[in-house]
């Protein structure tokens, strides 16, 4: 009789992390994860996902006020609106 033992790999590109929690945080989460049904690595990677998302939008916000800051204060011809294109192509 032939034995067969079958391993299970999951593979992704995700990178190993470690980090330190205080045992209230752990504790917190634990209870969180068991609620949610999820792991406590799932809620900190969806905690890290929605802090980059804002770091991501209040990165787009200063880039516009910025450019909002910037319109009407250097020279152009007064047409530059209409004929941007051919202006575009002359360089």
């Amino acid at each position: 009789m032939r034995e067969v033992v079958w391993f299970r790999y999951i593979l992704t590109d995700a990178q190993r992390t470690e980090i330190e929690l205080s045992p209230s945080h752990w504790q917190r989460l634990s209870q969180l994860a068991k609620r949610r049904k999820k792991s406590v690595s799932q809620l900190i990677a969806d905690a890290v996902d929605q802090y980059l998302q804002r770091e991501q939008q209040s990165n787009w916000e200063e880039q516009k006020r910025c450019a909002l800051a910037a319109v009407g204060r250097f020279p152009a011809d007064p047409d530059l609106a209409e004929r941007h294109d051919e202006y575009w192509t002359r360089g």
